[in-house]
């Protein structure tokens, strides 16, 4: 068979014990790769734990997942996933990553490393090919993401060969609950505080050079398509755009329609938002294009500030969800202090979306007088204070000051400043919503609502799909034109979700670079590397299952019904704007969802469908 390494890497930090366990081919074959390997795996580790066990504790397993096309030279595939009990909601979480990383473990020979336990001391896993040692991080422990980055290229590098590194930051080491894992700088594992997880482990970085090659079971059809695409990606209108602007490009696209977030999700429209859009990005900002292995979209783009208050060394720019976290959700019209505050997110390994999110909600807390210049550490926190925007990023980061109040995330931050500050809040199950307004597209809210892992635009293909962004033909749900409002969009989730779980999170295509393709092209690619014969009424059996997986373990953690709703501020209606009067009918919607998924009154889903997906162990365990 081709596509994958062959092997899993078993690590347990508290025994130093490594092992490395052959990947059984039937287990590949029903679990494809990606959260489909990493989420059973970690049900399986967890599944004699009692369920609220700290995610800050040695009983939370952390397990990192390649696909079966990661490593691949081709576009929009050089992700790869990482899953545990997230330290910022108390619920499942993952994320879904670019970058090299994922590419260079296949060389080395892995599928995937599942990290059990915790180090006596700060550590790193070095791997090179056979080699796989655990190492004292002494020397890097305390450093930000660039300077360790740098410092295990240039230290481990073999001859002119350098491997690739997996970094957390300090805000990792300190557990701010948000922190993120980081490869190259910039490709981060954002959301839901995986490199938290890593901090209370004390793992500071896994440091990966491999030499293998990765087998194609059948090369000349995947030549064959690969011909085909080529076309494909060269009349891509979506594709051009983001090879051109990046992300970034959906400032312009995404404030027509209303799906810009601006003022803490007051309102939709700003007379400076083009003052942050891709124009002046490109006058202010722009260093050049950057990419992800083996990907020729590169829609990564490079940031400089070359002098003034904000100036910062040539690095990873803002992408779209930054931008408009730090940007507009605060009113901040100064592009080069959002760039300044996306390096320290970077430097100090933090999400982004979180971040941007709680410090526009601290905003809002102070304008209504809840907090003070005394509480902030003398900094005036108001709309389009860009420099205090950026110094409360650090603080963060440091978890200095108010900085530590706000480490905690807007929902527990909320809970301290206490009087309305709830009201001001834009998460559901705890974790920040996306810059994507469902009052701008419904099924979007639906979406949100009941991710497994909270407010989430990327946990389905409901962005992709509702946005036009995907156009599948073999799917009828995600072919038809849908009506206005809220109706069909139970039916657009689920089948969103379905062909989601095998796309983005098995196969683990990229959502953005594989847009372009279609439903028998993208199992085309899987069968044609893997040497597999899926069909798409079976991929979609194998993503419902991952679904219900991802939503049981939710569950497990005590997510109920109540959990599954948009938290006030996102179902305010707006009396201006694009979406003027528009809110989701989320009764509605999350009754039809319920009845399609086959969930009780609770939002658990019943033990027969559990069973009837193959996940009789899970139904044991939520109904007892």
């Amino acid at each position: 068979m081709g596509g994958y390494a062959g092997q899993i890497l078993y690590v347990n930090l508290t025994s130093g014990a490594i092992e490395k366990k052959p990947l059984d081919m039937d287990f590949a074959r029903k679990h494809i790769g990606g959260l489909g390997f990493g989420a059973t795996i970690y049900l399986d580790l967890i599944k004699n734990h009692p369920v609220d066990f700290d995610p800050l504790s040695e009983l939370n397993p952390f397990v990192l997942m390649t696909g079966p096309l990661t490593g691949m030279k081709m576009n929009g595939v050089a992700r790869w996933t990482v899953c545990s009990k997230s330290p910022l909601t108390g619920f499942y979480g993952d994320s879904n990553v670019g970058g090299f990383f994922g590419a260079q473990l296949k060389f080395a020979g892995y599928d995937g490393i599942v990290i059990t336990g915790k180090a006596a001391v700060p550590s790193y896993l070095y791997i090179n090919d056979d080699i796989v040692e655990i190492r004292t991080a002494e020397p890097y422990w305390g450093k930000d993401v660039y300077t360790v980055t740098d410092a295990l290229k240039e230290d481990l590098k073999e001859g002119q060969k350098s491997g690739q590194a997996l970094v957390i930051g300090p805000a990792g080491e300190r557990m701010v609950k948000f922190a993120s894992i980081i490869n190259n700088k910039g490709h981060a594992a954002g959301r839901t505080g995986m490199g938290a997880v890593w901090g209370s482990k004390q793992l500071k970085a896994i440091y990966v050079n491999g030499t293998g090659k990765i087998k194609i079971a059948k090369p000349e059809a995947l030549d064959e398509l690969r011909a085909e695409l080529k076309e494909l990606y060269a009349d891509s209108i979506g594709i051009m755009a983001l090879h051109s602007a990046g992300t970034a490009t959906h400032m312009d696209v995404g404030i027509i329609g209303g799906d810009i977030p601006i003022k803490n999700w007051q309102q939709t429209e700003w007379d400076d938002i083009d003052d942050i859009g891709p124009t002046v990005i490109e006058e202010k900002i722009f260093a050049g294009h950057k990419t992800c292995f083996g990907c020729g979209v590169a829609c990564k783009k490079s940031a400089e500030v070359k002098e003034g208050p904000f100036q910062m060394e040539k690095g990873p720019g803002p992408e779209y969800e930054t931008i408009a976290t730090f940007g507009s959700m605060c009113l901040n019209s100064n592009i080069e202090s959002i760039a300044k505050a996306n390096e320290i997110c970077n430097r100090y390994g933090m999400d982004t979306i979180t971040c941007g999110s709680t410090i526009a909600f601290a905003i809002e807390c102070f304008e209504n007088g809840l907090i003070t210049e005394k509480d902030t550490d003398g900094l005036r926190l108001t709309w389009g204070n860009s420099d205090a925007i950026v110094k409360m990023t650090e603080k963060i980061g440091k978890q200095e000051g108010f900085g530590a109040i706000l480490s905690l995330g807007s929902a527990k931050a909320a809970d301290h400043i206490g009087g309305i500050a709830r009201d001001f809040l834009t998460t559901v199950k705890g974790l920040e919503a996306p810059m994507h307004d469902p009052r701008s597209a419904h099924g979007y809210g639906l979406a949100y609502a009941v991710s497994p892992r909270g407010a989430c635009h990327e946990a389905s293909l409901t962005f992709e799909a509702e946005g036009g962004l995907i156009f599948i033909p073999e799917i009828p749900e995600l072919s038809a034109d849908l009506p206005e409002g809220s109706e069909d969009r139970a039916q657009l989730n689920v089948a969103c979700q379905d062909y989601g779980m095998f796309f983005s999170n098995c196969a683990i295509f990229c959502n953005l670079g594989g847009s372009p393709l279609n439903a028998t092209q993208a199992i085309d690619m899987v069968n044609h590397v893997t040497g597999f014969d899926y069909t798409l009424d079976e991929i979609l059996k194998i993503g419902r299952r991952l679904w219900y997986l991802k939503r049981g373990l939710t569950n497990l953690f005590g997510a109920r019904a109540k959990d599954d709703r948009l938290p006030n501020r996102l179902m305010t209606v707006l009396e201006a704007g694009p979406t003027e009067g528009s809110v989701p009918d989320m009764d509605r919607m999350l009754a039809e969802f319920y009845e399609l998924r086959g969930f009780n009154a609770e939002g658990v889903p019943e033990k027969q469908i559990l069973e009837s997906v193959g996940l009789p162990e899970l139904a044991g365990l939520l109904h007892l």
